[in-house]
């Protein structure tokens, strides 16, 4: 499991004037305590990629894309998959979801293309930044679908990408336990602010706008909190410990916080006791 020290901090943000109204929101960040480590998101809008320069120029993990939903696939994925790999960076998939498609349909289509992930492969990623003219609870239950696909084939619990306004107000800050927060957020600040239930970050795109050797234009670039040890204890690689126990038999407490508890069922039937 990776184990990241993290500070809440304060820090001076500047907002357009949609986003005056979540000034006081938006001024609490989640600051990662330590190194970070470099990495890049690609799909085919990059073209041909040297990877051999982007590591070279310090990248030393890739996510590239493999659909966006069911419509396009991504005709540089096979390439950026095995140069990542040749080039000695850390690779893992994303898929952009859309979640007015068919969820299994498209967990089908991303493991298909991905097949059997290798040592050092990073988890799964789905990308959730459209909404598809559906509700926040049904865009949860679609999410929840690909995720439950997905790890079941992998072994592996996916990354969810998002940003703090999309998922709070288009996905209504829904939980899935497990699954580390790749956040989007384009700053030169110090720090993020993540939206609700994550209380830390993984990976931080900060820029669409970045410039490494070997890739032409703009780039996504993206922060890892944490060293490339931890980054590798993410992968495939990490052997899996199972720490959780069943209840016994007089029955116990859940606390849907522990890392242990996983929620099920349709989200309009869960509520929060309040005893």
């Amino acid at each position: 499991a990776l184990a990241i020290m993290l500070a809440g901090c304060a820090t001076e943000a500047t907002f357009t004037s949609d986003d005056q109204l979540d000034t006081i929101e938006s001024a609490a960040t989640v600051c990662g305590s330590g190194p970070t480590v470099k990495g890049v998101d690609v799909s085919y809008y990059q073209g041909n990629i040297d990877w051999a320069a982007a590591k070279a120029d310090g990248v030393e993990f890739a996510f590239v894309r493999i659909s966006d939903g069911l419509g396009t696939i991504d005709t540089k994925f096979e390439q950026n998959w095995a140069g990542t790999k040749t080039a000695g960076i850390l690779r893992g998939a994303y898929q952009f979801f859309r979640p007015n498609q068919d969820a299994l349909a498209q967990a089908d289509l991303f493991l298909d293309k991905l097949g059997t992930l290798e040592a050092n492969d990073l988890p799964p990623v789905i990308d959730v930044e459209a909404a598809g003219g559906l509700g926040p609870a049904a865009v949860a239950a679609q999410v929840g679908i690909w995720i439950d696909r997905v790890k079941a084939a992998t072994g592996m619990t996916p990354i969810i990408y998002t940003g703090f306004y999309f998922w709070r107000d288009s996905v209504g800050a829904a939980e899935f336990p497990g699954s580390p927060l790749w956040h989007a957020q384009y700053s030169s600040a110090e720090c993020p602010n993540i939206s609700p239930p994550w209380t830390d970050w993984a990976i931080w795109q900060f820029t669409a706008s970045g410039r490494v050797a070997g890739i032409a234009g703009d780039v996504d670039t993206n922060r890892f909190n944490g060293t490339r040890d931890q980054l590798l204890a993410l992968t495939s690689q990490a052997p899996v410990t199972n720490t959780c126990q069943p209840l016994a038999p007089e029955g116990g407490t859940i606390d849907d916080s522990d890392a242990c508890f996983t929620g099920g069922g349709p989200a309009q039937f869960l509520r929060k006791p309040t005893d």
